[in-house]
Protein backbone atom coordinates (compact mmCIF):
# COMPACT_ATOMS: atom_id res chain seq x y z
CA UNK A 1 0.00 0.00 0.00
CA UNK A 2 1.27 3.29 -0.59
CA UNK A 3 2.26 5.46 2.36
CA UNK A 4 -0.88 7.41 3.79
CA UNK A 5 1.25 9.47 6.07
CA UNK A 6 4.06 10.89 4.61
CA UNK A 7 5.36 13.54 7.34
CA UNK A 8 5.22 12.61 11.09
CA UNK A 9 7.77 12.69 14.12
CA UNK A 10 9.53 8.98 14.94
CA UNK A 11 11.84 8.25 17.89
CA UNK A 12 15.05 5.76 18.43
CA UNK A 13 15.30 4.54 22.16
CA UNK A 14 19.07 5.56 23.36
CA UNK A 15 18.45 4.02 27.37
CA UNK A 16 20.01 1.29 29.47
CA UNK A 17 17.74 -2.15 29.47
CA UNK A 18 16.25 -3.97 32.68
CA UNK A 19 19.27 -6.63 33.01
CA UNK A 20 18.45 -9.70 33.88
CA UNK A 21 14.74 -8.75 34.88
CA UNK A 22 12.04 -9.56 32.77
CA UNK A 23 9.72 -7.50 34.69
CA UNK A 24 11.79 -4.74 34.95
CA UNK A 25 12.38 -4.43 30.74
CA UNK A 26 8.67 -4.76 29.74
CA UNK A 27 8.03 -1.80 32.61
CA UNK A 28 11.22 0.29 30.82
CA UNK A 29 9.59 -0.52 27.27
CA UNK A 30 5.83 0.73 28.40
CA UNK A 31 7.37 3.86 29.66
CA UNK A 32 9.56 4.67 26.51
CA UNK A 33 6.55 3.76 24.77
CA UNK A 34 4.31 5.78 26.56
CA UNK A 35 6.76 8.91 26.09
CA UNK A 36 6.64 8.41 22.69
CA UNK A 37 3.39 8.68 22.35
CA UNK A 38 3.29 11.62 24.37
CA UNK A 39 5.40 13.40 22.46
CA UNK A 40 3.54 12.54 19.20
CA UNK A 41 5.38 10.42 17.54
CA UNK A 42 4.20 7.72 15.29
CA UNK A 43 6.73 5.42 15.42
CA UNK A 44 9.50 4.43 18.14
CA UNK A 45 12.50 2.38 17.67
CA UNK A 46 14.20 0.02 20.43
CA UNK A 47 18.02 -2.02 20.07
CA UNK A 48 18.74 -5.14 19.87
CA UNK A 49 17.45 -7.71 22.37
CA UNK A 50 16.43 -4.67 24.64
CA UNK A 51 14.90 -7.33 26.66
CA UNK A 52 16.78 -8.39 28.64
CA UNK A 53 19.59 -6.28 27.81
CA UNK A 54 21.84 -7.02 25.12
CA UNK A 55 24.77 -10.01 27.09
CA UNK A 56 27.79 -8.42 26.00
CA UNK A 57 29.40 -10.58 29.06
CA UNK A 58 29.65 -13.18 26.84
CA UNK A 59 32.36 -11.36 25.02
CA UNK A 60 34.44 -11.24 28.09
CA UNK A 61 34.43 -13.64 30.44
CA UNK A 62 35.07 -17.85 30.19
CA UNK A 63 32.28 -20.40 29.81
CA UNK A 64 32.63 -21.17 33.88
CA UNK A 65 32.20 -17.45 34.48
CA UNK A 66 29.38 -17.41 31.83
CA UNK A 67 27.10 -20.25 33.25
CA UNK A 68 25.32 -17.89 35.90
CA UNK A 69 24.96 -14.81 33.80
CA UNK A 70 23.52 -17.17 30.86
CA UNK A 71 21.00 -18.94 33.38
CA UNK A 72 19.90 -15.85 34.63
CA UNK A 73 19.49 -14.31 30.91
CA UNK A 74 17.35 -17.59 29.43
CA UNK A 75 15.00 -16.96 32.78
CA UNK A 76 14.11 -13.59 32.05
CA UNK A 77 14.13 -13.76 28.11
CA UNK A 78 10.87 -12.92 26.34
CA UNK A 79 8.06 -15.61 25.13
CA UNK A 80 6.22 -14.05 22.04
CA UNK A 81 2.96 -16.03 23.91
CA UNK A 82 3.03 -13.97 26.94
CA UNK A 83 1.08 -11.28 28.90
CA UNK A 84 4.53 -9.67 29.50
CA UNK A 85 4.31 -9.02 25.28
CA UNK A 86 0.66 -8.72 25.53
CA UNK A 87 1.19 -5.67 27.74
CA UNK A 88 3.58 -4.18 25.35
CA UNK A 89 1.43 -4.88 22.37
CA UNK A 90 -1.57 -2.79 24.51
CA UNK A 91 0.78 -0.21 25.36
CA UNK A 92 1.08 0.89 21.68
CA UNK A 93 -2.32 0.53 21.08
CA UNK A 94 -3.05 2.79 23.81
CA UNK A 95 -1.00 5.33 21.97
CA UNK A 96 -1.62 4.45 18.83
CA UNK A 97 1.77 4.02 17.81
CA UNK A 98 4.10 1.97 15.86
CA UNK A 99 7.00 -0.07 17.48
CA UNK A 100 10.07 -1.47 16.58
CA UNK A 101 11.16 -3.67 19.59
CA UNK A 102 13.76 -5.70 19.81
CA UNK A 103 13.68 -8.66 22.57
CA UNK A 104 15.30 -12.07 23.16
CA UNK A 105 12.68 -14.57 22.27
CA UNK A 106 12.61 -18.01 24.06
CA UNK A 107 11.01 -20.09 22.03
CA UNK A 108 10.84 -24.02 23.41
CA UNK A 109 14.38 -24.40 24.64
CA UNK A 110 15.68 -21.79 21.91
CA UNK A 111 16.86 -18.45 22.73
CA UNK A 112 16.61 -15.81 19.40
CA UNK A 113 17.67 -12.40 18.75
CA UNK A 114 13.87 -10.89 17.88
CA UNK A 115 12.66 -8.36 16.49
CA UNK A 116 8.86 -7.57 16.06
CA UNK A 117 6.61 -4.51 14.61
CA UNK A 118 3.88 -3.79 16.33
CA UNK A 119 1.21 -1.35 14.93
CA UNK A 120 -0.62 1.10 16.50
CA UNK A 121 -3.77 -1.55 17.01
CA UNK A 122 -1.48 -3.51 19.27
CA UNK A 123 -1.42 -5.96 16.45
CA UNK A 124 1.89 -8.08 15.25
CA UNK A 125 2.59 -6.89 11.45
CA UNK A 126 5.98 -8.91 11.66
CA UNK A 127 8.15 -11.10 13.05
CA UNK A 128 12.16 -11.76 12.79
CA UNK A 129 14.63 -13.71 14.01
CA UNK A 130 18.45 -12.91 13.31
CA UNK A 131 19.52 -15.01 10.55
CA UNK A 132 22.99 -15.55 11.86
CA UNK A 133 24.24 -14.95 15.74
CA UNK A 134 26.94 -13.05 15.61
CA UNK A 135 30.54 -15.08 16.68
CA UNK A 136 30.12 -15.29 20.80
CA UNK A 137 26.10 -15.07 20.12
CA UNK A 138 26.05 -18.77 19.29
CA UNK A 139 26.64 -19.70 22.71
CA UNK A 140 23.53 -17.75 23.68
CA UNK A 141 21.05 -17.62 20.55
CA UNK A 142 19.88 -19.65 17.74
CA UNK A 143 19.60 -18.95 14.18
CA UNK A 144 16.35 -17.59 12.38
CA UNK A 145 14.51 -19.45 10.50
CA UNK A 146 12.81 -18.97 6.94
CA UNK A 147 9.77 -17.36 7.75
CA UNK A 148 11.16 -15.23 10.24
CA UNK A 149 13.77 -13.73 7.79
CA UNK A 150 11.07 -10.67 6.05
CA UNK A 151 12.87 -7.64 6.76
CA UNK A 152 10.49 -5.03 5.66
CA UNK A 153 6.60 -4.64 5.92
CA UNK A 154 4.19 -1.95 4.47
CA UNK A 155 2.38 0.42 6.34
CA UNK A 156 0.44 3.52 5.98
CA UNK A 157 3.81 5.23 7.40
CA UNK A 158 5.91 3.76 4.80
CA UNK A 159 7.47 0.28 3.87
CA UNK A 160 9.40 -0.14 7.19
CA UNK A 161 12.27 -2.43 7.73
CA UNK A 162 14.33 -3.72 10.85
CA UNK A 163 17.65 -5.61 11.12
CA UNK A 164 19.85 -6.53 14.19
CA UNK A 165 23.29 -5.75 14.31
CA UNK A 166 25.81 -6.99 11.81
CA UNK A 167 23.12 -7.60 9.54
CA UNK A 168 22.95 -3.93 8.92
CA UNK A 169 26.06 -4.91 7.25
CA UNK A 170 25.44 -7.82 5.40
CA UNK A 171 25.02 -6.98 1.39
CA UNK A 172 22.83 -9.54 0.46
CA UNK A 173 20.14 -8.64 3.01
CA UNK A 174 20.76 -4.91 2.12
CA UNK A 175 20.18 -6.25 -1.28
CA UNK A 176 16.46 -7.79 -0.07
CA UNK A 177 15.40 -5.02 1.53
CA UNK A 178 16.07 -2.40 -0.94
CA UNK A 179 14.47 -4.74 -3.10
CA UNK A 180 11.27 -4.38 -1.67
CA UNK A 181 11.11 -0.76 -1.80
CA UNK A 182 12.15 -0.09 2.07
CA UNK A 183 11.82 3.80 3.42
CA UNK A 184 12.46 3.99 6.55
CA UNK A 185 14.68 1.65 8.39
CA UNK A 186 15.06 0.46 11.93
CA UNK A 187 19.04 -0.39 12.46
CA UNK A 188 18.85 -2.53 15.84
CA UNK A 189 22.52 -2.48 17.72
CA UNK A 190 23.26 -3.32 21.03
CA UNK A 191 25.27 -2.31 23.59
CA UNK A 192 29.11 -1.56 22.05
CA UNK A 193 32.40 -0.47 23.19
CA UNK A 194 34.16 2.28 21.39
CA UNK A 195 37.47 2.08 19.37
CA UNK A 196 39.28 3.36 22.70
CA UNK A 197 38.82 -0.33 23.96
CA UNK A 198 39.96 -1.55 20.74
CA UNK A 199 43.48 -4.13 21.42
CA UNK A 200 45.43 -5.64 18.13
CA UNK A 201 44.44 -9.14 16.91
CA UNK A 202 40.62 -7.97 17.84
CA UNK A 203 39.44 -5.94 14.15
CA UNK A 204 37.91 -2.29 13.86
CA UNK A 205 34.86 -3.77 12.36
CA UNK A 206 34.00 -4.94 16.30
CA UNK A 207 33.76 -1.33 18.07
CA UNK A 208 30.86 0.83 17.98
CA UNK A 209 32.65 4.06 15.74
CA UNK A 210 32.41 2.18 12.28
CA UNK A 211 28.83 1.01 13.19
CA UNK A 212 27.46 4.10 14.19
CA UNK A 213 29.61 6.23 12.13
CA UNK A 214 30.03 3.77 8.98
CA UNK A 215 27.37 0.74 8.92
CA UNK A 216 24.74 3.11 9.26
CA UNK A 217 25.11 6.07 6.81
CA UNK A 218 26.36 3.38 4.42
CA UNK A 219 23.10 1.70 4.95
CA UNK A 220 20.93 4.89 4.43
CA UNK A 221 22.97 6.16 1.30
CA UNK A 222 22.96 2.54 -0.07
CA UNK A 223 19.29 1.92 -0.04
CA UNK A 224 17.89 5.71 0.28
CA UNK A 225 15.93 5.46 3.51
CA UNK A 226 15.57 6.77 6.60
CA UNK A 227 17.77 4.72 9.25
CA UNK A 228 16.59 5.06 12.95
CA UNK A 229 20.10 3.37 14.78
CA UNK A 230 19.56 3.27 18.67
CA UNK A 231 22.07 1.35 20.33
CA UNK A 232 21.68 0.33 24.20
CA UNK A 233 23.37 2.69 27.55
CA UNK A 234 25.39 1.23 29.93
CA UNK A 235 25.90 2.77 34.02
CA UNK A 236 27.98 1.59 36.56
CA UNK A 237 25.43 -0.37 38.33
CA UNK A 238 24.39 -2.04 34.68
CA UNK A 239 28.91 -3.00 34.51
CA UNK A 240 28.42 -4.60 38.43
CA UNK A 241 25.28 -6.91 36.96
CA UNK A 242 27.17 -8.11 33.99
CA UNK A 243 30.66 -8.19 35.87
CA UNK A 244 31.44 -11.49 37.85
CA UNK A 245 32.92 -12.37 40.93
CA UNK A 246 36.54 -11.68 40.75
CA UNK A 247 36.57 -9.62 37.34
CA UNK A 248 38.08 -6.06 37.34
CA UNK A 249 35.05 -4.02 37.21
CA UNK A 250 35.29 -1.35 34.51
CA UNK A 251 33.70 2.35 33.69
CA UNK A 252 30.75 2.51 31.68
CA UNK A 253 31.55 5.78 29.45
CA UNK A 254 32.92 3.77 26.57
CA UNK A 255 30.12 2.15 25.70
CA UNK A 256 27.60 5.04 25.85
CA UNK A 257 26.50 8.02 22.77
CA UNK A 258 26.25 5.92 19.93
CA UNK A 259 22.98 6.52 19.12
CA UNK A 260 22.13 8.23 15.34
CA UNK A 261 19.44 8.84 13.12
CA UNK A 262 20.10 9.17 9.06
CA UNK A 263 18.19 10.74 6.29
CA UNK A 264 17.83 8.93 3.27
CA UNK A 265 20.87 10.52 1.43
CA UNK A 266 23.10 9.43 4.29
CA UNK A 267 23.78 12.63 5.96
CA UNK A 268 23.26 12.76 9.76
CA UNK A 269 20.04 14.19 11.15
CA UNK A 270 20.77 13.64 14.90
CA UNK A 271 23.12 12.66 17.57
CA UNK A 272 22.66 12.64 20.76
CA UNK A 273 25.62 13.18 24.08
CA UNK A 274 27.50 10.79 26.01
CA UNK A 275 25.07 11.39 28.72
CA UNK A 276 22.15 11.50 27.44
CA UNK A 277 19.45 8.90 28.69
CA UNK A 278 16.09 9.32 26.32
CA UNK A 279 14.27 9.47 23.35
CA UNK A 280 16.43 10.83 19.95
CA UNK A 281 13.90 12.23 17.41
CA UNK A 282 13.52 13.02 13.90
CA UNK A 283 11.17 14.30 11.53
CA UNK A 284 10.66 12.23 8.62
CA UNK A 285 9.32 13.28 5.56
CA UNK A 286 9.24 10.32 2.93
CA UNK A 287 9.07 12.68 -0.17
CA UNK A 288 12.65 13.01 0.88
CA UNK A 289 13.63 9.67 -0.34
CA UNK A 290 12.74 10.62 -4.17
CA UNK A 291 15.47 12.43 -5.18
CA UNK A 292 18.18 10.16 -3.66
CA UNK A 293 16.23 7.04 -5.29
CA UNK A 294 15.94 8.99 -8.83
CA UNK A 295 19.36 8.96 -8.45
CA UNK A 296 20.44 5.50 -7.63
CA UNK A 297 17.60 2.87 -6.49
CA UNK A 298 18.91 -0.20 -6.63
CA UNK A 299 16.19 -2.43 -6.28
CA UNK A 300 14.51 -0.87 -9.13
CA UNK A 301 16.32 1.17 -12.54
CA UNK A 302 19.91 1.01 -11.19
CA UNK A 303 19.85 -2.38 -10.74
CA UNK A 304 20.07 -5.00 -14.04
CA UNK A 305 17.91 -8.34 -12.94
CA UNK A 306 19.09 -9.79 -16.17
CA UNK A 307 22.77 -9.44 -14.55
CA UNK A 308 22.54 -10.55 -11.01
CA UNK A 309 20.01 -11.66 -9.01
CA UNK A 310 19.34 -12.76 -5.87
CA UNK A 311 17.87 -15.96 -4.79
CA UNK A 312 15.26 -15.92 -1.28
CA UNK A 313 13.65 -18.92 0.25
CA UNK A 314 11.65 -17.59 3.09
CA UNK A 315 9.71 -21.46 3.52
CA UNK A 316 10.48 -22.80 7.08
CA UNK A 317 12.24 -26.09 7.20
CA UNK A 318 10.93 -28.35 10.08
CA UNK A 319 13.20 -30.25 11.69
CA UNK A 320 10.10 -32.83 11.70
CA UNK A 321 7.55 -33.34 9.34
CA UNK A 322 4.18 -34.71 9.66
CA UNK A 323 1.77 -35.31 6.63
CA UNK A 324 -1.07 -33.52 6.46
CA UNK A 325 -4.93 -34.78 5.74
CA UNK A 326 -4.60 -34.70 2.14
CA UNK A 327 -1.55 -36.95 2.16
CA UNK A 328 0.94 -34.62 2.18
CA UNK A 329 3.53 -32.59 3.83
CA UNK A 330 2.32 -30.68 6.68
CA UNK A 331 3.50 -26.73 7.40
CA UNK A 332 3.03 -24.28 9.49
CA UNK A 333 3.85 -20.60 10.93
CA UNK A 334 6.47 -19.39 13.03
CA UNK A 335 4.13 -16.38 13.94
CA UNK A 336 0.90 -18.40 14.53
CA UNK A 337 2.90 -21.37 16.67
CA UNK A 338 4.20 -18.61 18.97
CA UNK A 339 0.67 -16.47 19.26
CA UNK A 340 1.74 -13.14 17.50
CA UNK A 341 -1.18 -13.67 15.00
CA UNK A 342 -3.38 -13.50 17.67
CA UNK A 343 -5.10 -9.66 18.16
CA UNK A 344 -5.28 -8.52 21.05
CA UNK A 345 -7.96 -9.53 23.61
CA UNK A 346 -10.91 -6.75 23.91
CA UNK A 347 -11.49 -4.69 26.74
CA UNK A 348 -8.27 -2.87 25.88
CA UNK A 349 -5.54 -3.73 29.17
CA UNK A 350 -5.50 -0.78 31.69
CA UNK A 351 -1.45 0.32 30.97
CA UNK A 352 -2.34 3.95 32.48
CA UNK A 353 -1.95 2.83 35.86
CA UNK A 354 1.96 1.91 34.78
CA UNK A 355 2.49 5.18 33.25
CA UNK A 356 2.44 6.35 36.56
CA UNK A 357 4.88 3.63 37.80
CA UNK A 358 8.02 5.52 36.44
CA UNK A 359 8.69 8.98 36.69
CA UNK A 360 9.34 10.96 33.25
CA UNK A 361 12.64 11.43 31.67
CA UNK A 362 13.75 14.26 29.99
CA UNK A 363 13.93 13.53 25.93
CA UNK A 364 15.93 15.14 23.06
CA UNK A 365 13.88 18.30 21.98
CA UNK A 366 11.76 18.01 18.88
CA UNK A 367 13.29 18.37 15.42
CA UNK A 368 16.09 17.19 13.01
CA UNK A 369 19.80 17.95 13.68
CA UNK A 370 19.71 17.19 17.14
CA UNK A 371 23.61 16.99 18.33
CA UNK A 372 24.46 15.85 22.26
CA UNK A 373 21.75 17.33 24.64
CA UNK A 374 21.69 15.84 27.86
CA UNK A 375 19.40 13.96 29.67
CA UNK A 376 18.87 12.07 32.89
CA UNK A 377 17.91 8.86 33.65
CA UNK A 378 14.44 7.93 35.49
CA UNK A 379 16.38 4.69 36.59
Amino acid sequence: MPAQIKKYKAAAVTAEPGWFDLELSVQKTIKWINEAGAAGCRLVAFPEVWIPGYPYWMWKINYQQSLPFLKAYRENSLPSDSDEMRRIRAAARENGIYVSLGYSEIDMATCHLAQVLIGPNGDILNHRRKIKPTHVEKLVFGDGAGDTFEPVVDTDIGRVGQLNCWENMNPFLKAYACSLGEQVHIAAWPIYPDKTTLSYPDPFTNVSDPNSDIVSPAYAIETCTYVLAPFQRLSQEGVAKNTPPGVDVETPERYNGHTRIYGPDGSLLAKPGKDFEGLVFVDIDLNESHLPKALADFGGHYMRADLIRLLVDTRRKELITHADTDGGIGSYSTLDRVSLSKPLSEPKPDVRAIKKMVPKTRTEPEGNGVLGNEGHSAY
